[in-house]
């Protein structure tokens, strides 16, 4: 179980996923358009609502940085129509907009899509983006019991995922050498 303080107040949560894998749509730092992986939305879902019925999973930490996270944010909010009881957080790497305002107002989050809280982790509200986005993701790999990942390469999302299955977190690895 994890305390967590934001938006809402002091909340104890159950058991959380989040979600850490590759961008595919960046390739050798050439930006191309987001495209998903075939039958990659339907694995998620699969696997979303199965820790949802078997393994009491009520909690879930999404992103939007790259194509994986956002495939994942979009059926985590298709899997809540049906499961309204799910908690829904954003993990956020860096607030943009209240650096470039110099303002500390955490009201500017809210652009983001449905959630009902997020989490800025420690060292992410002041670093350089690149490490706060590696900073939010050790604290995913730390403190969540469940990670559905999509690692078709081994890059730093891979190795987060390795920290988390040392601490004992329970990895499930999308990608296949089949697709």
């Amino acid at each position: 179980m994890v305390f967590l303080v934001g938006l809402i107040g002091l909340m104890l949560v159950g058991k959380i996923c989040a979600f850490l894998g590759n961008n595919y749509d960046k390739i050798l730092n050439i930006k191309l358009m987001h495209s998903t992986p075939p039958n990659l939305k339907e694995k998620i879902r699969r696997e979303i609502i199965n820790l949802i019925e078997n393994e009491n999973v009520d909690t879930f930490w999404v992103g939007e940085i790259g194509g994986y996270e956002i495939d994942a944010y979009d059926v985590v909010l298709d899997v809540r129509k049906e499961h309204p009881q799910i908690w829904i957080y954003l993990v956020v790497s860096k607030i943009n907009d209240m650096h470039k305002k110099g303002v500390r107002d955490y009201r500017l989050i809210e652009k983001f899509r449905d959630f009902d809280d997020f989490i800025l982790p420690p060292k992410c509200e002041f670093g350089y983006k690149k490490l706060c986005l590696v900073y939010r993701n050790r604290y995913i790999a730390e403190n969540a019991d469940f990670i559905i990942s999509y690692n078709k390469y081994k890059g730093k999302a891979y190795e987060f995922c390795k920290i988390a299955k040392r601490r004992g977190a329970k990895v499930i690895e999308l990608s296949t050498d089949k697709e």
